[in-house]
C-alpha cells in the first residue's frame, strides 16, 4: 500500500468516524426538541385553545341574542303584536339564527386548536430540518425551547360580529318606517307589515 493510499484511507476513516458524530448528534438533537414540544404541546394544551376561543366568543353572541330579543320584544309592543303568531316566528327567526352561530363559533374554536396543531408541527419540523442541515444538537434544543414559548403565547382573538345585524337593522328600519307613517298620516302606525298588523291605529293628538 502507498503512502498515497494510506492518507486517503485514514482521510476516509475520519471522515466516517465524524459522520457518525453528527448523526449521533441529530439523533440527540432529534430527542431533545421532540422532549420540548411533546411535553408542552399536549392534547390538553389544544383543548384549551378550543375551550379558550369558546369562552371569548360565546358570552358575546349571548349577550347580542339577548339584546336581538329585547330589540323584538319592544318592536312587537309597538305593533300590537306581542300575542301575535307573529312573534312566534320572529323568535323562532332569532333562535334559529343563535343556534346557526353557535354552531359556527365552535367550528371555529375546533379550527384554532387544529390551526395550532398544525403551527407546532410545521415549526417541529423546521427545527429538525435546520438540526440535519448543521448537527449542532445544543443549538437546536435551545431553538426548540425558545421555538415552544412562541407558539405557547394566548391566541389573539377578534370580537365577534353581530349575528343579529339583519334582523335587529329591520327593526329599526320598521321602527323609522312607523314614525314617518305616524307624521305623514297624523296616525300611530301599525307598520308595513314585517310583523304583521294590531288590526287598527291610534289618532295622534296634535
Amino acid at each position: 500500500m502507498s503512502k498515497k493510499d494510506g492518507g486517503a484511507g485514514q482521510q476516509a476513516k475520519i471522515a466516517r468516524v465524524q459522520e457518525a458524530q453528527r448523526q449521533a448528534d441529530v439523533r440527540a438533537g432529534t430527542d431533545q426538541i421532540n422532549t420540548t414540544f411533546d411535553s408542552q404541546f399536549t392534547p390538553d394544551f389544544f383543548n384549551k385553545q378550543r375551550d379558550n376561543f369558546l369562552k371569548f366568543q360565546l358570552p358575546q353572541l349571548d349577550d347580542q341574542y339577548g339584546g336581538a330579543q329585547r330589540e323584538l320584544t319592544y318592536a312587537l309592543a309597538r305593533g300590537g303584536n306581542l300575542d301575535s303568531s307573529t312573534r312566534g316566528f320572529q323568535q323562532g327567526q332569532l333562535q334559529k339564527t343563535y343556534n346557526t352561530q353557535r354552531t359556527n363559533v365552535a367550528d371555529q374554536a375546533n379550527s384554532y386548536a387544529n390551526t395550532a396543531r398544525a403551527g407546532v408541527e410545521q415549526a417541529r419540523g423546521n427545527l429538525i430540518s435546520t438540526l440535519n442541515a448543521t448537527g449542532d444538537a445544543t443549538q437546536a434544543a435551545n431553538s426548540a425551547t425558545s421555538q415552544a414559548a412562541i407558539l405557547a403565547q394566548p391566541a389573539a382573538y377578534s370580537p365577534l360580529a353581530d349575528a343579529f345585524t339583519a334582523t335587529t337593522g329591520a327593526l329599526a328600519a320598521q321602527a323609522q318606517a312607523d314614525r314617518a307613517q305616524a307624521i305623514a298620516t297624523g296616525t300611530a302606525g301599525v307598520g308595513s307589515g314585517l310583523f304583521g298588523t294590531s288590526g287598527g291605529s291610534v289618532r295622534v293628538t296634535r
